[in-house]
């Protein structure tokens, strides 16, 4: 008995944890007209970081082994060879370090039919980016932003 309702808690739990996941959902649209497009290049500069490297060195294990059992049991050991490998730092090496990564942006006003919202900007893919750079400023367009702010 005890087994069901644990079972039935535990169905009950998940479903409330859904239902809260579907109502705080922040992916939702956004329209308005068109004002302006930003594209922001990646921004990158050369960093150094050590230079890790695979060293191997010859190792041995001793291994223990038993026959027999009871008062008739014996054991000896035997010496195996392996390989014990490391990485240890060789030096460094250079690299190209992202400082911001590239963004795509959008400006809208009258957001959702208010007129006092305007001069928004909203970070978007790079498809929503294209799709408002082939429309006229003024032009209504809807899109779901992935952050807002540029």
């Amino acid at each position: 008995m005890r087994h069901h309702i644990r079972r039935t808690a535990l169905a009950l739990a998940v479903l409330a944890a859904a239902a809260a996941l579907t109502t705080c959902d922040g992916a939702s649209s956004v329209s308005g007209r068109l004002d302006g497009t930003r594209h922001l290049p990646q921004q990158t500069r050369r960093a150094t970081r050590p230079r890790m490297v695979k060293r191997c060195r010859p190792g041995t294990t001793r291994v223990r082994h038993t026959s027999g059992r009871g008062s008739k049991k014996r054991t000896w050991y035997t010496t195996e060879h392996t390989t014990v490998c490391s990485k240890v730092r060789q030096g460094t090496e250079t690299y190209r370090k992202v400082i911001r990564p590239e963004r795509w942006c959008v400006e809208l006003d009258d957001v959702n039919g208010k007129k006092s919202r305007d001069e928004i900007w909203y970070q978007v893919e790079r498809g929503t980016y294209q799709r408002a750079l082939a429309i006229q400023v003024g032009d209504r367009m809807s899109f779901v932003p992935e952050d807002d702010g540029c």
